[in-house]
């Protein structure tokens, strides 16, 4: 295990109360990079009742092999205790990040390693059922546990593409897939990778051609996907799937937050529209809905860029609203 000279951390809380029975098991954020799910994790943290653990990519990563339960499966059987011991050493002793090569560690490690110490982690995993499934509701648990509210959740974008898997896992709970027009994906992630440069983007930023290219591929790929599977989720799970965009929540909350809250049987806060996010883009510093954020890409596409996502993507643009 992980030394005791530790600093010891706040232990989690207890949940002030059970889920309600019109409330979900459990709450998913999913959707394409930069399509809004951080904004949307803030609105739902508006309630009370609500918490949303940050990005885990528990289930799954775009890159295969990179999700947190096929890291822990080379650990050994989880039935074990001694896996349970394994695991937790594997985060709290900094060979999760060492494995992780050229990106950080997602938030809810960073955050779980912060807050919580190993001994409590390590009671709490040993106490929960002893699958991949058990394991990670007892972190979603802790987190939600921590700050006192009764219905868990988790925000990854990538778990767009496990949708079945975490309707199987918890039948009772909802998922909400927040979707933004693809040229602002674009130019939202291209901002991203410039301000933020990391292998392999800071490596293809030396051409700008070639940085350029990678990102509408990039793009399309991501966001067609998300498209297709859209449809397919709607026809599969419609009770327990839901789709909003982007667009419609900035322009029009007190138009779309209502039904959001009524889909997941979770009472709407009084103070859901007065919800204060910092904006990550164009705006940074500001605060509140930023209604112009659903067209400010426009100032800031390459008509090139532009033409040749309205070119390939055009057909499942217009079926989800973003051909004018």
């Amino acid at each position: 295990m992980v030394a005791s000279s530790r600093r010891r951390r706040p232990r989690a809380q207890s949940a002030p109360e059970t889920v309600r029975p019109n409330e979900p098991e459990a709450i998913f954020v999913v959707g394409v990079s930069r399509s809004g799910t951080t904004l949307l994790r803030t609105v739902l943290e508006t309630s009370e009742r609500i918490a949303i653990a940050p990005e885990n990519h528990f289930v799954g990563h775009l890159v295969r092999g990179y999700g947190a339960r096929e890291q822990f499966r080379r650990l050994g059987d989880l039935a074990e205790d001694g896996t349970i011991s394994r695991v937790v050493e594997f985060v709290y002793s900094g060979e999760m990040q060492r494995r992780s090569r050229l990106r950080e560690i997602s938030p809810f490690w960073r955050w779980l390693i912060r807050e919580i110490t190993p001994a409590d982690v390590e009671q709490r995993l040993l106490a929960a059922e002893r699958t991949e499934r058990g394991v990670w509701a007892a972190l979603l648990r802790i987190y939600a546990d921590f700050h006192g509210r009764p219905v868990m959740g988790e925000i990854t974008p990538a778990h767009l593409a496990f949708v079945d898997t975490l309707l199987q896992w918890f039948p009772g709970a909802k998922v909400v897939h927040i979707v933004r027009d693809p040229r602002a994906v674009y130019v939202s992630d291209s901002r991203r990778r410039r301000d933020r440069p990391t292998p392999p983007y800071s490596w293809l930023m030396r051409v700008p051609l070639a940085f350029q290219a990678v990102m509408l591929v990039q793009t399309v790929l991501a966001w067609s996907g998300a498209a297709r599977r859209h449809w397919r989720l709607l026809r599969g799970h419609s009770g327990s799937y839901s789709m909003i965009r982007f667009e419609d929540l900035v322009g029009r909350p007190d138009e779309v937050l209502p039904a959001l809250f009524d889909f997941l049987g979770v009472a709407l806060p009084a103070t859901v529209t007065d919800v204060k996010v910092v904006s990550r883009g164009f705006n940074l510093g500001e605060a509140g809905f930023d209604a112009g954020a659903a067209d400010r890409w426009r100032e800031h596409i390459h008509p090139f860029a532009a033409r040749f996502l309205r070119l390939v993507l055009g057909r499942s643009m217009r079926r989800l609203g973003y051909l004018d």
